[in-house]
């Protein structure tokens, strides 16, 4: 194991993340608020990296796969680490596990929150939570090997510990073109519905911090309410991007190229855009059933076809209180949290491609019981799947079930209700920040005892590094030559 290139890397990614920290502290001046907190953040981090650089600087760049799983596995939990100093030096929380549920909850894309009044907070703290997920959305590492020649030998190796999904979508043979033309196509979008916030009449950093949430299926906002109070113009735009952070970004690169047939041909996506309307119509009948008319049309279909995208994207803003919706609807909703949407998209949980595979096979199996000679092959759109493909996602799926059911039965042993525990427990791996509970909707977790931000904040980690990643690392065999 190369110890010395992980340093390395780690110390020029806290560099990144001070670099980050330095953005908020100018727009802390520029609205007058105490520079102190960010400047002590930006100063520690700093040093720290420059530390690490300077102590590995013979370091070989040569980075294996091991070095990749393990350097993808810590920086993103040094990454939270050092994500608590500005929560902590600005006085804004003042427990670590509080600082940490927030800052793990940010670089996930998880969209939980420990603050109970958000309007309240300076804007330097509101931006520096959006950022977190901006980073987190498209990944630390994919923008790291886009921007740093030294991650040239072992990019491939860091990128496929990293990327979601069962498969490693390329759009180019080098994989630093590859990183770069994903996020070429992400701040692309972040701009443009930035713009086209602020052509709804919202200002600029109002816009800057929906948009910087929205792509990255993170869901922090500036207001306490979410997005629920914000004009329907807005809300629309607000929807269509959380539906595009949902695709997988290699798909929009072919859709700017003009390969819409290869687009149209994508059997995830497809399902994608069947479930959204598939379950927002189910839903919109339950309601129907329940109330019996239906006053504003255009409201209704708006509030339940965002929350839909909201819950599938695991994106998390809210529009309405949906835990007033019968229970119908909600049991959908919850449906959804485990559901997620494209792979290589921003979004969390399981991925519909696995889901797609899973339902796929049984069904060649029992096809197969009734034709025991027929020799059948599974198929995603005109590709073959591997087994070892099958099998990837049959233990994916099931560990990802283990350790839910453990998060919920560990978060019941802290003093949480059986409807709490799973929910909690639910959104936390599947990257989603709102659920339910006994008293309606839950979307905010001051009141949780410290052990189980902790612990939800594991989850958090373990289902945006998709299972694999972490659980390696804590096995023998890795760590043998």
């Amino acid at each position: 194991m190369n110890f010395k290139v992980v340093i390395r890397i780690m110390g020029v990614l806290v560099i990144l993340e001070s670099i980050l920290m330095l953005c908020c502290l100018i727009t802390g001046l520029f609205f007058h608020e105490n520079p102190k907190g960010f400047l002590l953040s930006i100063g520690i981090s700093s040093i720290l990296g420059i530390t690490a650089l300077l102590s590995t600087r013979n370091a070989s760049r040569s980075v294996g796969r091991r070095e990749g799983y393990l350097i993808v596995g810590i920086v993103w939990l040094i990454f939270s680490l050092v994500g608590t100093m500005p929560f902590l030096f600005t006085d804004v929380l003042h427990s670590f596990a509080d600082a940490f549920f927030e800052s793990m909850s940010g670089f996930t894309t998880t969209g939980a929150t420990t603050f109970s009044d958000i309007e309240i907070l300076p804007k330097q703290i509101i931006l520096w939570r959006s950022l977190m997920q901006w980073l987190g959305g498209m990944g630390i590492i994919v923008l790291t090997v886009a921007i740093i020649p030294m991650m040239g030998t072992g990019g491939m190796q860091l990128y496929t510990a990293e990327a979601n999904g069962p498969s490693k979508d390329k759009i180019h043979p080098r994989i630093k073109d590859t990183a770069s033309r994903l996020y070429l196509i992400y701040i692309a979008c972040t701009i443009l519905q930035v713009i086209l916030l602020m052509v709804g009449g919202n200002s600029f950093f109002e816009s800057l911090i929906l948009a910087l949430s929205t792509i990255s299926s993170g869901g922090f906002s500036s207001q306490n309410a979410s997005v629920a109070e914000m004009t329907p113009y807005t809300q629309y735009v607000v929807m269509f991007f959380m539906f595009i952070s949902g695709v997988n970004f290699v798909l929009l690169f072919m859709a700017i190229r003009g390969k819409m047939r290869t687009v149209v041909k994508d059997e995830e996506l497809r399902n994608y855009i069947f479930i959204i309307l598939f379950i927002s119509l189910a839903i919109f009948l339950i309601n129907l059933w329940k109330h019996g008319s239906i006053s504003n049309l255009e409201q209704e279909i708006r509030i339940i076809v965002f929350q839909v995208i909201a819950f599938i994207t695991t994106t998390g803003f809210t529009i309405t209180d949906y835990s007033l919706m019968p229970n119908a609807s909600m049991m959908f909703f919850f449906i959804l949290t485990f559901m997620g949407a494209c792979a290589g998209s921003t979004t969390g949980s399981i991925k519909l491609v696995r889901i797609t595979v899973l339902l796929k096979n049984s069904y060649i199996a029992l096809k197969q019981i009734i034709h025991p000679n027929a020799v059948l092959t599974l198929r995603l759109g005109d590709k073959p799947i591997e087994k070892k493909v099958i099998s990837n996602v049959y233990a994916f799926i099931a560990m990802y079930l283990i350790i839910f059911l453990f998060g919920a039965l560990s978060l019941s042993f802290f003093g949480h209700d059986f409807y709490t525990s799973f929910s909690a427990s639910a959104l936390s791996i599947s990257n989603v920040g709102i659920g339910f509970c006994p008293s309606g909707m839950l979307i905010e977790f001051s009141g949780f005892p410290a052990a189980s931000k902790i612990l939800m904040s594991v989850l958090m980690l373990i289902g945006r590094l998709e299972i694999f990643t972490i659980l390696l690392l804590f096995m023998p065999a890795f760590w043998k030559k």
